[in-house]
């Protein structure tokens, strides 16, 4: 299977090095597949969306379920996220949605948008889980003098179109309880929104599945899969699993050639995180970093960025197009340079912490939700970057779909349903995403 990026970036069997990492202290010691083994169900992928469409189908339904990831629990941007609980996950407008799908389409995907946040609150609440749960809002932050207008008008339409709570606030007012610096000229607050430890989180979701006795098994990579006689054989190196139905939940990470119908369809971006150490209160203070909700900004190639509980700043952007764990040290360094122009009275603060991710984008700009045609492989993936509100809560209209085989039962916004349009000239799609970056640099650089 040919993948798109640096093979540094496909260690499965190597836990990345994050603030994550360093603050979560949950063993679930799981075994890994070594043996032919059979179930109703197998789902491909132990992030936030495979877990809670396992949980589901097992506490619902009653059905047989066996879960494999190619890592170890949450291996991927489940637990290497910003831990942003925002929406909705889109990389377009909503005049656009309303263009291709209606306004009573997109009113109705919105509703989605908030009942994911909404949902995964509740699982944090109903399993449990401590997950540093900080904020009670998300912030937009105007980056630019000019981009005030376009977030009072935002938060209007999210009032008025969608019902969402919204408050619009001054540059003056907003560094009172927010931040200052040098991109920071009003904002914008919307509701439901938090942050949350992304890692703590996913084990959290993992231990309840167990309880559920929900069989788990790391560090199983599937190299094939095989249908014969109405049944799928997953195989990986030393054992496979036989199936009537598969989820696959791999999102960014998507293997390609395991399914030739999800073939193409992915476009997975790198994503970058650095963290800061812990800065003092009288550092703190030098921008008035009060707010503990998460934050983006209106850059089109937006930065996103949110106060830790022990002091530290994190700060993500968009990473760069090899994937190495060399190009992944030179983008901190570049990130590093972009922190400290926004906020310059942190000049001489170091960095504690890099690492980065992918993020599942695709030509729909929205989440897919859906079954392969003639077949009983289901999918759920494309969440933009806003997986923490979308995953969970695709997970379990996935387990839904998954009991009935029949995507018209499933009660959701149809622009969630369906695949996305192939790319065309796969080998390119890096490519494509160079040229749409620099399209996006020049139209930030002019603040448009």
């Amino acid at each position: 299977m040919k993948n798109l990026y640096h093979s540094d970036i496909y260690k499965f069997n190597t836990p990345v090095k994050s603030y994550w990492e360093e603050t979560s202290n949950e063993k679930l010691n799981l075994e890994k597949l070594t043996k032919n083994i059979n179930c109703e169900i197998v789902v491909v992928g132990g992030g936030y969306t495979g877990l809670l469409c396992a949980i589901n189908l097992i506490e619902n339904y009653n059905l047989d379920v066996i879960l494999i990831e190619a890592g170890k629990i949450g291996w991927g941007a489940s637990s290497r996220n910003g831990g942003f609980c925002s929406f909705p996950p889109i990389k377009t407008s909503f005049k656009k949605l309303q263009k291709i799908y209606g306004k009573e389409e997109t009113k109705r995907f919105f509703r989605n948008a908030v009942e994911g946040s909404k949902y995964t609150k509740d699982i944090i609440s109903n399993y449990n889980i401590d997950c540093d749960v900080t904020g009670e809002s998300n912030f937009i932050v105007a980056h630019h003098p000019n981009k005030f207008k376009q977030i009072k008008e935002q938060a209007e339409v999210y009032k008025s179109e969608f019902g969402i709570e919204t408050k619009i606030y001054s540059k003056e007012e907003f560094n009172k309880f927010g931040h200052g610096g040098n991109e920071q000229f009003g904002a914008l607050s919307y509701k439901p929104g938090f942050a949350i430890n992304p890692l703590k989180f996913v084990n959290g979701i993992a231990k309840y599945a167990l309880s559920k006795k929900l069989k788990i098994f790391e560090h199983t990579l599937v190299d094939k899969i095989n249908k014969n006689n109405g049944y799928y054989t997953l195989k990986s190196k030393e054992g496979s699993v036989k199936a009537k139905k598969v989820v696959v939940a791999t999102n960014g990470f998507y293997q390609e050639g395991l399914v030739p119908q999800l073939n193409s369809r992915i476009l997975p971006v790198i994503s970058n995180i650095i963290v800061t150490r812990k800065l003092t209160d009288k550092e703190i203070d030098l921008h008035n970093f009060k707010t503990f909700s998460p934050i983006v900004n209106t850059k089109n190639l937006l930065y996103y960025y949110r106060k830790l509980p022990d002091n530290r700043i994190l700060f993500g952007t968009r990473g760069d197009y090899i994937g190495s764990d060399q190009s992944n040290l030179d983008r901190a360094k570049i990130m590093e340079k972009f922190f400290k122009n926004i906020f310059p009275d942190w000049a001489s603060i170091s960095i504690d912490y890099n690492w980065r991710g992918l993020i599942a984008m695709s030509q729909k700009l929205t989440p897919s939700i859906g079954k392969i045609e003639n077949e009983e492989i289901y999918y759920g993936f494309g969440y933009h970057g806003v997986g923490v509100s979308s995953a969970p809560w695709t997970g379990n209209q996935l387990s839904k779909l998954v009991f009935s085989s029949n995507s018209k039962n499933l009660n959701i916004s149809k622009i969630y349903k369906g695949l996305p349009k192939k790319f065309i000239f796969p080998k390119l799609r890096i490519f494509y995403f160079r040229l749409a970056v620099l399209f996006y640099n020049i139209k930030d650089k002019l603040n448009i």
